[in-house]
Parts: C-alpha cells; structure tokens; sequence
C-alpha cells in the first residue's frame, strides 16, 4: 500500500514537472501563475528575445552553389 502511494506521488511530480517545463507559456501562466525567467536560452521563457531564428543569409547571383560532402563509413 505504502509503495503505490509512493509511485503516485513520483507520477504526479514528474506530471507537474513536465507541464510546468512544456506547456505552452500562456498555458503556463494561466495555470501554474507568472514565474520569474528561467536563464538559460532552452528554458523556452520568450523574454529576451535572444532564441529567435537568425536571418537567412543573402546569396549572391553569380556564386556557384555550396555543397556539402557526406561521407559514409561502412563497418
């Protein structure tokens, strides 16, 4: 009995802990309330602007197009 009480409390704290990390934000803010930042650029916070796409680099008409050797190793 002990132990299945102790596996629902686990379960329901990885739960809490996976939808406080995955949630969308506004989700988030909705059910877990206004947090502060979490640092780091993977924590998914959208407030430093920082993990935006970076812009596509311009190409010029006359370069020829770059490629890309792969090289496959067979064992």
């Amino acid at each position: 009995m002990l132990e299945n009480l102790i596996v629902a409390l686990i379960v329901a704290a990885a739960a809490w802990y996976a939808a406080s990390k995955y949630l969308p934000a506004t989700l988030r803010a909705k059910l877990f309330g206004k947090k502060k930042a979490a640092a780091g650029c993977g924590s998914g916070c959208s407030s430093c602007g920082t993990c935006e796409d970076a812009p596509a680099p311009r190409i010029d008409a006359g370069a020829p197009p770059s490629r890309r050797v792969i090289q496959l190793h067979l064992k």
